[in-house]
This record gives structure tokens, sequence and C-alpha cells, in this order.
């Protein structure tokens, strides 16, 4: 039986935008960390009579210990035994992944639990004041470190050891005999983890699916399976970006309708870039009435729930940002906190109040007037607040 088949053409400007399926690595979960390790290296007797021999010598004098490391930057696919090349630097998988649940932004979710083990071949070099060697050593240095991913069935774990560095915490200058007979080599590995798959995508970003098989073949008996791509985990990654961003070093008095009265001081930097992530805040309260027993407080956020985060314009030009977390006192004690941010041209303000766990209201500094410092609150674009055009 012959076919005969043909190719639509439409008219089409050569600068126009099209719809098209593209075959890309969907990034399902990217996490970056430093891990650190301390290696104890020692020296041989033959070497310590290297050493003692050329600081015996004034003009060699003072001897340095250095450490190379090797060169890093490949991408290593942990399933593909082929990528693991004799580079000095190496990324392995100890052990299966195990599904696990944890609390992710205040509830819980579904993601997997892998262990990975980062070994790096390092060289210890001791060398004269004129950069010659005097002798050197080898050694292996190696970190293991668990990591919560969204790494579903179907995808792919790859790793990046984007650089290796050391230190020698006591020094890398010997001045004079006895040598020491070993040293603390100070390891940190600067790791990129990645979960991927290969996928089609239909510009702009959606999921694209594979033509019809309306080619006429043989019937074969079988149907091929519908193919499904892995599912994303939206509450692991990508996370959600800030609607704005604020900056404040300010200081003010709590007003009359304050639980407590006195001068409180905050400092915040929240949503840096456009991201939650290496956000902080934290406050001081100076108790001026000490009839009710209350002392100095202090205050520093360690968590931040990015679904509480509001940002809304106010007083005209003005913009207000508002968000909830969880930190801890200078007494150690575990509080829940609720924070807003104006900047006005009317005049800055902010607000802060704290909660026991049980939701019992522990302090509240009522709208603070900023007489000192500065509240910096600004607008982010997000993809929201794009809009596409299709071409007809």
């Amino acid at each position: 039986m012959s076919h005969s088949h043909y190719r639509k053409q439409y008219p089409v400007d050569s600068n126009s935008l099209q719809d098209e399926c593209i075959r890309v690595q969907k990034v399902y979960d990217w996490v970056t960390d430093a891990l650190t390790v301390d290696q104890i290296v020692h020296f041989t007797p033959e070497q310590l009579k290297k050493i003692e021999h050329a600081m015996e010598d004034p003009s060699r004098r003072p001897l340095r210990i250095v450490c190379d490391v090797p060169e890093t930057g490949h991408l290593i696919g942990l399933h593909f035994k082929e990528d693991h090349c004799d580079s000095g630097v190496h990324c392995e998988q100890v052990g299966e992944k195990r599904d696990v649940t944890v609390p992710v932004n205040g509830r819980f979710t579904d993601a997997q639990l892998v262990d990975l083990l980062f070994t790096a071949d390092i060289k210890v070099s001791v060398i004269d004041r004129h950069g010659k060697e005097v002798t050197s050593l080898n050694c292996n240095a190696s970190v293991f470190e668990p990591f919560i991913l969204c790494y579903p069935d179907g995808t792919e774990l790859f790793c990046k050891v984007t650089k290796v560095f050391c230190k020698i915490p006591s020094g890398t200058v010997l001045l004079n005999s006895p040598c020491p007979r070993s040293f603390k080599l100070h390891v940190t590995f600067c790791v990129d983890i990645q979960v991927e798959a290969e996928v089609k995508l239909e510009v702009l970003a959606k999921f694209c699916s594979p033509r019809e098989n309306d080619i006429e073949a043989p019937e074969l008996g079988e149907q091929c399976p519908e193919i499904v791509f892995p599912e994303q985990c939206p509450d692991i990654f990508p996370r959600q970006n800030c609607d704005c961003s604020a900056e404040a070093e300010a200081s003010g008095i709590t007003p009359h309708d304050a639980t407590e009265h006195g001068r409180i001081g905050i400092f915040a930097d929240i949503c840096p870039n456009c991201s939650l992530v290496d956000s902080e805040f934290s406050m001081t309260f100076d108790d001026t009435d000490t009839s009710d027993g209350l002392k100095d407080v202090s205050f520093k956020a360690i968590d931040f729930d990015q679904s509480t985060l509001v940002c809304e314009p106010c007083h005209g030009d003005g913009l207000i940002l508002k968000i909830s977390g969880s930190g801890r006192t200078n007494k150690d004690r575990m509080l829940d906190f609720n924070l807003a941010l104006v900047d006005s041209p009317e005049g800055d303000q902010f607000q802060i109040q704290l909660f026991d766990r049980w939701g019992k209201k522990e302090f509240d500094s009522g709208i603070v007037d900023v007489t000192e410092g500065k509240i910096r609150v600004e607008d982010c674009v997000t993809f929201q607040d794009l809009k596409y055009k299709k071409a007809p």
C-alpha cells in the first residue's frame, strides 16, 4: 500500500513567534550547599628530614605549606559510569533513594531522601621562599551528606562540585625547627545538586504532546503505552517568587496601645533578590516601664512562611509588606511572629506581634512611627506580571 504525504505551508513572517515542541532537560529540584570536613595530614619521617634540612638554610626560610585542589565544574550523572572520569573530584550516591514525608511551608509533602558522598584528591606541598618544592604528599578528603530532594521515579540525579578549597587553620608558614609532624586540613566542597528528566515542552513552558499516529501501518495487536512525564514537586521546587522585597534598619517608641512601652529597633532584609531564601529579621526592645516586670527582649527569626507574604499599596504611593514566621528570643523561647513594614511618603512605620505555640499574644509593639533609620519596600516583577502575545 502506498501513501502520499504533504506538509501544510502557512505564511509566517520570518521574525514571528511560532508554537514549537522542543526536547529539553527539565529541572525538578536544584540545591546548592557548602560542605566542610577536617582532615589530619601526617608527614612521614623522610619528609620531616627534608623539611628540617631546608629550614637549616636561612636563604630558604620561611617554608610554606600549600594545598592544590582538583579542577571542578563537570556535571556528573550519578547513574552513568562513563561520567565518572578521573578528574580528582567525585560524587557518588550511597544506597537507594527513600520516600519520606517532610514539612514544607507549613504542610507535609512527599519527597525523597538520598545520601551523597563527595571525594577530592588533594596534593599538599611544602615549598621554600623561592617557590621550590621541598616535599609533597597526596591525601583524600571525603564528606557524606543526606539531601531531601524532589526526586520522583523517571528522573535522574546530577551532581557538580563547583569548587573545592582548603585551608590550614594552624597557619601555613614554617619558621623554625622542629616541624610539626601533623596538621589539620580544612576542606570545603561547594556542591550543586540537580534532579532532571528529559521532557518535551511547547514554548512557552508547556508540556507538548506527541503527534497522532496518522500514518497507516499494519496492526501489531498491541497498544503502545501512554507517554507520561514525571510529576513536578511544586511545594519543593521551584519556589515561588516574592511579590515585593523590604529592607529595614529602624527604631521608634511603642505607642500607648502597645502591650509594652519602650524603644524598639528592627533589622530586616525580606526577600533579597525577590526570593525568600536568605531573608533575615531581628528585633530588640528596651523596656522603659519596669513596673510590669518585663525586661529587655531580643528576637531573631529563623523561619519565614511564604504563604503569609502580602504586599499591598497604602497611604497613596506607599507600600506595606506583611509576613509571618517563627523565631527564638534571647531566652531561647520559640515564638511565632507577625511583621508589617510600611514604606510611605507620609512616614515609615512597622508593627511586630509575638505569639506562643498556643496562639497567646506575648508581645505587640503597636504601630510604631520610625524616628531613626529607614524602611524601604519595593515591588518585584513576577511571572504573573508578564503578558505574552502569541502570533496569529
